[in-house]
């Protein structure tokens, strides 16, 4: 139950992103969010403990901060995941990489909140 309301979060952090960046374009609407959700799941369920287990060495060293590049990571597969299943009219875009970089501070900066306060 936790993990679906931790991932219920983080689209809803995706879904304020889309809303807040102007160059993020989307299409699908329910749809995108349905799939991002699912994929955002998976993505959290395997391969985030993985990551994080693999790159424990640099998240002690940066006290943390290296959870950056691993929700960079997190946000790349989805994107490339959700472009690569080629579902009718659902599409994703977060083109340049200063976007991504905002939207990979973004999407830190509410996890940590949520893990830290409301979990």
């Amino acid at each position: 139950m936790k993990i679906f309301v931790s991932v219920l979060f983080n689209a809803l952090i995706l879904f304020f992103i889309t809303y807040f960046l102007p160059d993020v374009t989307y299409s699908g609407w329910w749809k995108l969010f349905l799939i991002w959700w699912l994929v955002l799941w998976v993505l959290n369920f395997f391969v985030r403990p993985v990551l994080k287990i693999f790159w424990f060495p640099f998240i002690i060293l940066t006290f943390g901060l290296f959870i950056l590049v691993i929700n960079w990571i997190i946000l790349y597969l989805l994107e490339l995941i959700i472009k690569s299943l080629n579902f009718q009219g659902v599409n994703i875009s977060i083109p340049g990489a200063l976007n991504f970089v905002i939207a990979v501070a973004i999407f830190t900066i509410f996890n940590t909140i949520y893990n830290t306060f409301i979990k």
